[in-house]
Formats: structure tokens, C-alpha cells, sequence
């Protein structure tokens, strides 16, 4: 193989615990989809290259979902429909307008007649940023979206589709699987997208097969500490899901920037204190004091 898999694993806690274990080539394809590091072009290269070099059979190895299609045959379509859609991002007319949007808010944040300058525009005044640049046809009542692309913060797009291939993207796009992973359940972990700290409660390894496989096997349940929201201990624990390829293991340094009471949770988990213990300083605003 001209590229590792490795390379294409955003999260450096993830990538060198698999650095030593073998994955099978629908697991590497899948973790090569999400990547949000690499561009489209650079993962659709690294998608052709295991297609061509993995059989059907191959591809059934390894606990994973693909939706609609088996994964090789969605893999196909993918490559060809994406790269089709790359060819026609830039011709332009003018029935064509491009929107740059942030990735958390629907605001626009300029009008451009090719993808070029919009692609500019984000480089020069999004930078370090996710953001997703919409192709739209003009009409008499309303703008239609005709492709979607996904920038990620260093300015390149990660990912792509159009009213064409929607289900195709969708079909290898929304694909997951048992991802193995160090994680156990009391770890505190960082969130590599918005720095949030929490504590693992469910590490999702219980036994596992492809039949039974939900999206949760690419997450981990977690809990994280909110001190804006109202409560009379100055904040409140929050369940939340994590994606795997999205979180670090808190480092030593980081810890000294990680609410207090998460620790103290994170002991609780741990059974390094007791309920009793960890609720009479929670109730009593003290939790954290005995680090």
C-alpha cells in the first residue's frame, strides 16, 4: 500500500494504539471516510487503492455496518460518483452561486461565482475554522442546493456530494464499526473539536457482533461537567456521546485545565472514593478538594 491507514486517523490517542494491530480493509476504509485531516482527493486515493487490492471476500471480514449496499460495491460507487461530482464542481455559469457557511450556524458568509473563490475566501478569512461552501442553482423563488462541501480548518475539503450521489454518499459515508480502542470506563478524555473535558461510563466493549452493531460502536458515553448550566453545586454532570475518532486521553498537563468536580467523578467511577463520599462534597460545594 502506498498510504497507511494510520495516516488517516485524526485522533494521535486512537492511531498509536492501533499502530501494532491488524484491521481488517472495511475497518480501514471506514476510518479513512471519516477522516477530517486529509482532503477528499487524498482519501478517494487511498479508498481506490484498497478497492483495487481487496476481493469481496476480504471486504465481508471485520464487525461493521454498511448501509444499503455491501461495503466494496458501495466503495465502487462512491469513488466514481464523488469524483464526478469534483470534475463539475467548478463549472460555472451563471445559474450558479456558492454560499461559505460556518459549520455551526447557517449565517452566510459571502457569495462567490466559483468554488475557487469561495475556496480563497475560506482560507483567507476562516482560517483554522470548519466551514461547508454550497453549490446552489439560482431559480425565480428560492436557491436550490445542488453540492455540499466540507472544509475542514487548515482549508481543505474533506468531503462532498450533490443531489446525485446523496445516497451513495450516504450509503459508505454513514457506514461504522467496532472500532478497537484503549479506553476504559473512569478515563477521563479531551474532545479534539471543542476541547471538552468527561469521564467514559460505557466503553462499548462489550461483546460485540456485525449483526448487532449500532452507530454508538463509533462513540463512547461519556460524562462532562457544565458549569453554565443552572444548579445550586454551580453546575450539573451531562451525558453526552463522544466519537472515538474525535477524542485524545487527557494528558497530565491538560488535567490542569479540566473541572475539578470531573476529576472527583472520575475517582467515583474509578472506585477510588465512595457515592456517599463524592455526593456530600458535591452537595456541600467542596468537591474537588481532595485531588
Amino acid at each position: 500500500m502506498k498510504t497507511s491507514v494510520l495516516d488517516f486517523i485524526d485522533s494521535a490517542t486512537l492511531r498509536e494504539h492501533l499502530r501494532n494491530q491488524k484491521l481488517e480493509p472495511a475497518v480501514k476504509c471506514i476510518l479513512i471516510i471519516h477522516s477530517k485531516k486529509h482532503s477528499i482527493e487524498e482519501k478517494l486515493d487511498a479508498l481506490k487503492e484498497r478497492y483495487e487490492t481487496y476481493s469481496t471476500e476480504d471486504f465481508n471480514m471485520g464487525k461493521y455496518n454498511c448501509r444499503e449496499i455491501g461495503i466494496k460495491a458501495a466503495l465502487k460507487e462512491y469513488i466514481i460518483s464523488t469524483k464526478k461530482v469534483i470534475d463539475e464542481l467548478n463549472n460555472t455559469d451563471s445559474e450558479n452561486i456558492y454560499h461559505v457557511c460556518g459549520t455551526d450556524d447557517i449565517c452566510c458568509h459571502g457569495l462567490f461565482n466559483t468554488f475557487d473563490h469561495a475556496l480563497n475566501a475560506v482560507k483567507k478569512h476562516l482560517a483554522d475554522t470548519e466551514c461547508t461552501v454550497i453549490k446552489a442553482k439560482i431559480n425565480e423563488f428560492e436557491n436550490v442546493t445542488d453540492t455540499t462541501v466540507l472544509i475542514n480548518e487548515l482549508g481543505l475539503p474533506y468531503d462532498i456530494w450533490n443531489l446525485d450521489n446523496d445516497r451513495i454518499s450516504w450509503s459508505i459515508y454513514g457506514a461504522y464499526a467496532w472500532i478497537p480502542h484503549r479506553y476504559a470506563i473512569g478515563d477521563l478524555i479531551r474532545s479534539s473539536f471543542d476541547a471538552t473535558f468527561a469521564v467514559v461510563v460505557d466503553n462499548g466493549k462489550c461483546p460485540t457482533n456485525a449483526l448487532d452493531l449500532d452507530i454508538n460502536d463509533m462513540t463512547l458515553k461519556c460524562v462532562a461537567f457544565e458549569k453554565k448550566e443552572y444548579h445550586s453545586c454551580g453546575g450539573i454532570f451531562i451525558q453526552r456521546y463522544f466519537p472515538i475518532l474525535r477524542i485524545e486521553s487527557a494528558t497530565a498537563t491538560e488535567l490542569e485545565e479540566c473541572p475539578k468536580e470531573l476529576i472527583r467523578f472520575s475517582h467515583l467511577v474509578k472506585g477510588g472514593i465512595s457515592p456517599a463520599e463524592f455526593l456530600e462534597e458535591y452537595g456541600q460545594g467542596i468537591i474537588g478538594s481532595k485531588l
